[in-house]
């Protein structure tokens, strides 16, 4: 099989949402100074890079990111290229879907430095691991022009049909005008949100996804790291 990680990487220049700081990391000990071991520290916030939003993030008193079942976050997924388009996605879109499914959307470029750069995988044992990641280094605004971000009517038709969950390239899933009711649309509804996946080099099709935040007690999000599971053809 195949292992494809679409997340981004955490490091103190990354794309962040804006007003939102970048993580720190410090260290600590190191060898280089004559310590026994190395050790850091990091503070970062729980919506930094590739992250999952539970309804708590909008909603009082519902799930946070320790309460979300596992079936939302690890199960087949299937990945829509929508890069050609650069403005918000509608239902049109998208197309037919099915109640239950995991979608992931593709969008257009972002603000990378093109070093990105997936190449052959490599190998170990009978595992393919390739990175499908382009990291950013600038902040910019959320839905434009970096990453597939939904209208709200877009987002109602996802409700309407009762997928599980939406994950998207974009830094925030909304557009720009319209980006708190495309969350409380998503969230209240109990579909689960994945933002700041990287899928620059990942085809359009079905896989299995592995999306793992951060189990943090009553968390309004978390951190992930996310994979795409491929089996060789």
């Amino acid at each position: 099989m195949k292992v494809i990680d679409i997340s981004r990487t955490i490091q103190a220049d990354m794309e962040m949402y804006p007003g939102d700081a970048g993580p720190q990391i410090t260290k600590v000990s190191g060898l280089d100074e004559g310590d026994s071991y190395n050790t850091s520290r990091i503070t970062l916030g729980t919506h930094t890079g590739t992250h999952v939003d539970p309804p708590l993030h909008l909603i009082r008193d519902r799930a946070g990111i320790d309460r979300l079942p596992m079936n939302t976050l690890v199960g087949n997924a299937r990945v829509l290229d929508l890069s050609s388009i650069n403005r918000p996605i509608e239902a049109s879109d998208i197309g037919p879907l099915e109640a239950g499914e995991i979608i992931l959307l593709k969008g257009g470029p972002n603000d990378s430095d093109g070093s990105g750069d997936s190449g052959d995988s490599g190998d170990f044992g009978d595992l393919g691991v390739s990175d499908g990641s382009a990291d950013s280094g600038s902040s910019g605004d959320p839905g434009a022009s970096c990453g597939a971000y939904l209208s709200a009517a877009c987002a109602r038709y996802l409700v309407d049909i009762g997928i599980r969950t939406i994950g998207t390239d974009a830094i925030s899933i909304g557009a720009l005008d319209e980006e708190y009711e495309v969350h409380h649309t998503l969230l209240d509804a109990g579909i689960v949100v994945i933002e700041g996946l990287e899928m620059p080099d990942v085809e359009a099709g079905d896989y299995f996804l592995v999306c793992l935040p951060l189990k943090i007690a009553n968390g309004d999000g978390g951190p992930a790291r996310a994979v795409l599971i491929k089996e060789k053809e």
